[in-house]
Parts: C-alpha cells; sequence; structure tokens
C-alpha cells in the first residue's frame, strides 16, 4: 500500500485525501480543476525546497545552477497567481541559509523588464507586474528570461514543461509561448522557437486577437494595450522568422488584421492616461494629411516590418516585374523621407535611446540589403549552420537598376546600419533578432572589401570590427550571437589578414607606421599641401599646414573613405588656424 506523501496540498488535507505532491499542481486539483497550493506541515516536517523539486525533476539541470534560484511551495495550477507566493531562493553561495522567496524572483522580473522588456514590450509596465497577477507559466518564462542576464549564469529551463502542462488558450497562453519562442531562438533552439510560436499563432488567431474589438473586451486601458502590442509583436516575429526560412510563410499577414496600433512607450510606462489609440487605416493616411501627425515608435517598426515582408516575397519569387522592385525601393527611401523629426534619432535630447525606434531603423537597412545583395555583383560568404544566423540570399536575382547601383544601394545600407550600432554602443538590451542583421550587415562589408580597392580596407575592416564588438557582447547571453561571432570572425580574418601583414612587414627594411596606406609623397606632391598652396599662396605652408599635418600623419591615422581616393582633396576652404 502507498503511504501518503508527507508534503501534501491544502485541498487534500481538509478532505483527508492521499496527496502526490505533484508541482505545480497534484493530480486531484488539476482533475477538480482547484487551486492547489503546499504550506509546512504543523507536524514538524521540513519543507521541500523549489529546488528540491528540480534535481528530482532533473538532477543533471540542478548541478548547473550558479545563481540563487527560485523555491516554489505554492503548487500553483494554470490559474494560479504569482503575488503572495512562499517561494525560497537557495543560495549556493551563502551555505545553508534560504533566501526569502518573493525578493529573489522580484530580482529576476526586475532583469527581465530592465534588459528584455523595452524591446518586446507586450507584458503590462513594471510597476503593475504583481498586481496584473499572471499565470504561474508565465511568471516562470519572465524569470527565465531574466536569468539570462544573471552575471553568474542562467537558470535551468522549468518552463517548458509548464507551458505543456497548461492546456488553456487565453491571451496569457500566447505572451508565454511568444516570449518562450523569441527566447529559444536566441538560445539556438531552432525547432522549439518554430514550434512555440506556431502554438502562439494558432491561440491567437482562435482568438481573434487580430480583430480591432478584441483587444476593447478588457475594460481596463494597460490591459487592452497590452493585447494590443501581443498581437503586434506576433506579426513582428512573424516576419523575422520568416526571414530565415527558405519557404516563406507569414500566417499573421494572411487574416483581415485591423488591430488599432500601440501608444508611445514613454507613455505606455507611465500606464497612468492610456490614450484611444490610432487605427492602422489613419496611420497608412497620414501621407496625405493637412497636417502632419506623429505616431508612436511602435507604428513606424510595424510598417519597417510590413515593407521587410514585401522584399522577403519578392526575393522568393522566381522572376518579379521592374516595377515590384521599384515600388519595394520607393517605399523603403519613402520610410525614412517621411519620418516626423522627432522620430529621425533614435536618442533624445537627454541622450535615452528608444529601444523600438532602433529596430525599426534597422529593420529598414536589413530589408535594404535583402532587396539590393541578391540583384547586385557582390558575393558575400554564407554561413552553413544548422540554425541560421542570417537569411538565405538568393544569387543573382534580375536587377532593377544595373548590377553596380545594386552594389552601391546594398553597401550604403550596411553602412548606416553601422552607424547605428555607434549611435548604440551599449548593446545589452539588442532585441536578439538584430543579430541576424549584424550578420548581414557584417557580409556586406566584407564582400564589399573584396571588390573596392585596398585604399578602402581600412573603412570596411572598422565597421567589421563595430559588428563584432557587439556580437561578442551579446554572445554572452545568447548562443546564437556566439554563433555569429565565429562565423564573421572566421571569414574577415580570411579576408583581412593578407592585408593587415602588408601594412606591418617584418622585415628590416619594414615600412614606416607613418607610410602604411602608401609611399610617403615629397611635399610639392602632397595632395593637401597642394590644397592648401593653390588657394591660399601668403600662408607658410611648411610652418602652419605642415606643422599641423604632416602627409606621415594623416596617412597613419586617417581612414581613407570609400571611394574617395583624396582624402582631404573636396575640403580646400578649411582653416585650421
Amino acid at each position: 500500500m502507498t503511504r501518503p506523501s508527507p508534503l501534501a496540498c491544502t485541498e487534500c488535507r481538509k478532505q483527508h485525501l492521499k496527496c502526490d505532491a505533484q508541482t505545480p499542481t497534484c493530480s486531484r486539483c488539476l482533475q477538480n480543476r482547484l487551486k492547489c497550493n503546499y504550506l509546512p506541515s504543523r507536524r514538524g516536517g521540513r519543507r521541500k525546497t523549489r529546488e528540491a523539486l528540480r534535481q528530482h525533476h532533473d538532477a543533471s539541470s540542478a548541478d548547473l545552477l550558479l545563481s540563487p534560484h527560485p523555491t516554489d511551495m505554492s503548487g500553483r495550477d494554470a490559474s494560479s497567481t504569482v503575488s503572495g507566493q512562499q517561494n525560497q531562493r537557495m543560495s549556493p553561495v551563502v551555505e545553508g541559509q534560504a533566501q526569502d522567496a518573493a525578493d529573489s524572483d522580484a530580482r529576476l522580473v526586475r532583469l527581465y523588464y530592465e534588459n528584455f522588456h523595452s524591446a518586446h514590450p507586450i507584458l503590462v509596465p513594471a510597476p503593475l507586474y504583481e498586481e496584473r497577477k499572471y499565470p504561474a507559466y508565465l511568471h516562470e518564462v519572465v524569470t527565465l528570461i531574466g536569468g539570462h542576464f544573471l552575471s553568474t549564469g542562467s537558470l535551468p529551463d522549468m518552463a517548458s514543461a509548464q507551458l505543456s502542462a497548461d492546456g488553456e488558450r487565453t491571451p496569457c497562453k500566447v505572451q508565454a509561448l511568444l516570449l518562450y519562442s523569441i527566447l529559444s531562438c536566441a538560445r539556438g533552439e531552432c525547432s522549439q522557437a518554430h514550434t512555440s510560436f506556431s502554438q502562439a499563432v494558432d491561440i491567437a488567431l482562435e482568438l481573434g486577437m487580430y480583430r480591432q474589438e478584441f483587444a476593447s473586451t478588457s475594460s481596463n486601458a494597460v490591459e487592452a494595450e497590452s493585447l494590443r502590442r501581443t498581437w503586434w509583436e506576433l506579426f513582428i516575429v512573424d516576419v523575422y522568422m520568416a526571414a530565415l526560412q527558405k519557404r516563406v510563410v507569414l500566417r499573421c499577414s494572411g487574416v483581415p488584421y485591423d488591430v488599432a496600433l500601440p501608444c508611445e512607450e514613454s507613455v505606455y510606462a507611465n500606464y497612468t492616461n492610456i490614450p484611444s489609440p490610432p487605427t492602422l487605416a489613419g496611420f497608412n493616411k497620414r501621407i496625405f494629411a493637412d497636417e502632419e501627425t506623429s505616431y508612436s515608435s511602435f507604428s513606424y517598426r510595424i510598417e519597417a516590418v510590413c515593407i521587410l515582408a514585401r522584399v522577403l516575397v519578392l526575393n522568393s519569387l522566381p522572376e518579379t516585374h521592374r516595377d515590384h522592385l521599384q515600388a519595394v525601393e520607393n517605399a523603403l527611401v519613402s520610410w525614412t523621407n517621411h519620418l516626423p523629426p522627432n522620430k529621425v534619432d533614435i536618442v533624445d535630447t537627454y541622450g535615452s535611446v528608444d529601444e523600438i525606434l532602433f529596430q525599426a531603423h534597422t529593420t529598414i537597412h536589413f530589408a535594404a540589403m535583402l532587396l539590393h545583395l541578391p540583384r547586385s555583383s557582390l558575393r558575400p560568404v554564407c554561413p552553413e549552420t544548422e540554425c541560421p544566423i542570417c537569411p538565405e540570399i538568393p544569387s543573382r536575382l534580375s536587377p532593377s537598376f544595373t548590377r553596380h547601383v545594386h552594389d552601391i544601394k546594398a553597401t550604403e545600407a550596411s553602412k548606416q546600419l553601422s552607424n547605428l550600432l555607434s549611435v548604440r554602443p551599449s548593446v545589452q538590451r539588442y532585441s536578439p533578432f538584430v543579430v541576424f542583421s549584424l550578420v548581414l550587415c557584417g557580409m556586406v562589408q566584407l564582400a564589399t572589401s573584396r571588390i573596392h580597392s585596398s585604399e578602402c580596407s581600412d573603412h570596411h575592416c572598422n565597421r567589421i570590427i563595430l559588428v563584432l564588438g557587439c556580437l561578442k557582447t551579446l554572445k554572452q547571453k545568447w548562443p546564437i550571437a556566439n554563433r555569429a561571432h565565429y562565423f564573421l570572425r572566421s571569414v574577415a580574418a580570411e579576408t583581412f589578414t593578407a592585408w593587415i601583414e602588408s601594412r606591418y612587414p617584418q622585415t628590416s627594411n619594414a615600412v614606416p607606421l607613418a607610410s602604411r596606406n602608401g609611399p610617403s609623397f615629397p611635399p610639392e606632391n602632397n595632395a593637401w599641401l597642394s590644397v592648401v598652396s593653390s588657394n591660399d599662396t601668403s600662408r607658410p605652408v611648411e610652418t602652419d599646414a605642415q606643422g599641423i599635418f604632416s602627409p606621415g600623419l594623416l596617412s597613419a591615422y586617417i581612414d581613407p573613405t570609400c571611394s574617395e581616393p583624396l582624402l582631404l582633396g573636396p575640403m580646400p576652404d578649411l582653416d585650421f588656424t
């Protein structure tokens, strides 16, 4: 006869029934749809910590713990909440001392909001998280993502089991699956990412989340805004994931969606006065309005993703009409031209970065590279990895301009994308999807460097170094960035090693550093001195201009720009006195 478990939930205790002590909910409570809670035994038995339960579930995962880890005695089912948790997190640093569960969970939630929420802002603002009382499975996903930003290592994955065990089909389940799919993609778990995302789309379409009236079913303005954001985030992630597939399938674009647009991020974060949401039709008609209206950054991000989707569909066709190509090119240029003044830059007057606007600009440059690269004469080295780290590039599609023009446009798009990275040097809060744009940016720069003269090598190498630096930081949190960094670094090493060695020959007759980009010319042949002397014959050239900028100094410390053989040639009127 099976003895009762020493750990029984409150419902089984009330009815004096045996409890199998399963977590997050025992079998009896799961069958009867009861709220399952575990409390310490009054007989003096020692509580089983969540850590012990996790070891019982997966001992190998528990051995990987490198940081304070949650313990959960609430045993909540799908309808249970995360408020008032009676958890403990056992710290391996402080021997035998239990940490307060609420404080430990709050830390992981705080890490989620500080580092991830701004890139995918679908949940309620941080101050309302506890009050919202999200289901246990969604809370588990949030803490799992937050755990990836711990300095001592991430937590073991218990979210997958909870998502699989719970069968409810609600907006919260959509949010949990969506966030988990983004996390799985960042971890390089492609199959899991697509499975979770497909489940999220299934439930969203079943619930009708693509209809404008769905969000209005909630009387809470913040909750309604969260629902709108959830649909649009599904729409955006659908396009990002389709970009990595050989066959383009856009499920969210295949329904008659008319969801209202999200509000500005600062308004949502304040949450006290959520305005009436603008419509998608109104946004599309803004170009023809008498007065310019500024919409949220999220709205421009949605439009940018729609243009990216057009590029993906266009590239998947065997033959395209020239007008179709030109229409997408027009959309890319018009997106930038019609931005209101406060959306041109990704930083405000106080230096704060608008993460959503950063993604919007990144998406536009990503789309431009994908449009022009297959139609150019550039031949990038494409990665061959089990889990894709960049889109598959079709070969030699029909051009709309000459291939040389497509060369220029693809290179310019990669240049603009790398410029964004220099404006946004801190990469901690980057969306994992930025990794794919960075890889493509690096591939274009490497391909361009192979067809440009060696005078441009400094220019392209510097941009590759910038991209590699971003990936190097991101790989500390996301395995997909680690793979991207390894690939791009390997290709860059093959491309630039010989060029770097030629600049620093290891012989006794080595060329001095001052003349690394070419031979030193006598003063009468130097471009800068010629410019100065031709424009101001009265100035003592050797004592002024040459004293400030010697030929060797210019050659050693000023990188030539692409396609400009005389760096300072077009600058005759500069006065350095």
